[in-house]
């Protein structure tokens, strides 16, 4: 073979759509870091590429092969409030590719579903996907602790996330890095929990999201209990 064109024509006729999609992720991996390395004189190691690379191409799979039980296709997933003290904490990540931002946001929500607090940050960062869904995570925790929130669930649509929080993988990596960060930040209080939660209960934290960039690049929102009102 001549050229990398020539690589993927012949993955793409000989190989099934599993071992093709994971080339293709990991082939944008290697022309982005190497734009990169052109235009800003940065670059990412092998082993952390390969690792993101695996884990976009895993989030998109799980995404668009999610088994379908005909006897239960008609049922809605909805976000459901938690009971007594406990509080909800939704949180999500995105981009603008538009203005080249990344964008987080999160919603707390008390009993019954009442409003207590949402905030929202945007960057100028170039992060992955899974950098973004962590650092939300991070932010959503330490903004909870500042309001002195006591129990609370924390629920994220990123299973690799998720999934890394529990199994404390290792590596030397930004996500591994705000993993751990996120990890310390639990240890010390023992009532937050972090959780998965699919796409359809999560749809408050991913407006924020989308909407991130009509604030500043850091705010926040709380209800305001004497003026009946949500006040930023």
């Amino acid at each position: 073979m001549s050229d990398v064109r020539s690589v993927i024509f012949d993955v793409c006729n000989k190989e099934d759509r599993k071992v093709a999609g994971r080339v293709a992720v990991m082939v944008e991996a290697l022309w982005k870091n190497r734009n990169d390395m052109v235009w800003n004189n940065e670059k990412e190691e092998a082993s952390r590429l390969g690792w993101l690379a695996f884990h976009q191409w895993q989030e998109l799979h799980n995404a668009q092969n999610v088994p379908v039980n005909n006897n239960l296709q008609h049922l809605e997933v909805i976000w459901s409030p938690l009971e007594g003290d406990w509080v909800k904490c939704n949180v999500d990540a995105g981009f603008n590719l538009h203005l080249g931002t990344t964008n987080r946001g999160w919603c707390v929500r008390g009993a019954g579903g009442i409003f207590i607090h949402a905030g929202v940050a945007w960057d100028i960062k170039n992060l992955s996907i899974l950098e973004a869904e962590a650092l939300a995570l991070k932010e959503a925790i330490q903004d909870s602790i500042a309001l002195h929130l006591d129990r609370v669930i924390f629920e994220s649509d990123s299973l690799s996330v998720v999934t890394a929080l529990h199994s404390n993988p290792s590596g030397r990596s930004e996500f591994h890095h705000i993993i751990r960060s996120i990890s310390l930040l639990l240890s010390s209080f023992h009532n937050f929990e972090v959780k998965f939660v699919k796409r359809q209960a999560n749809m408050v934290a991913h407006s924020l999201v989308k909407a991130a960039n009509s604030w500043a690049r850091r705010s926040s929102m709380h209800y305001c209990q004497k003026k009946n009102i949500v006040c930023a």
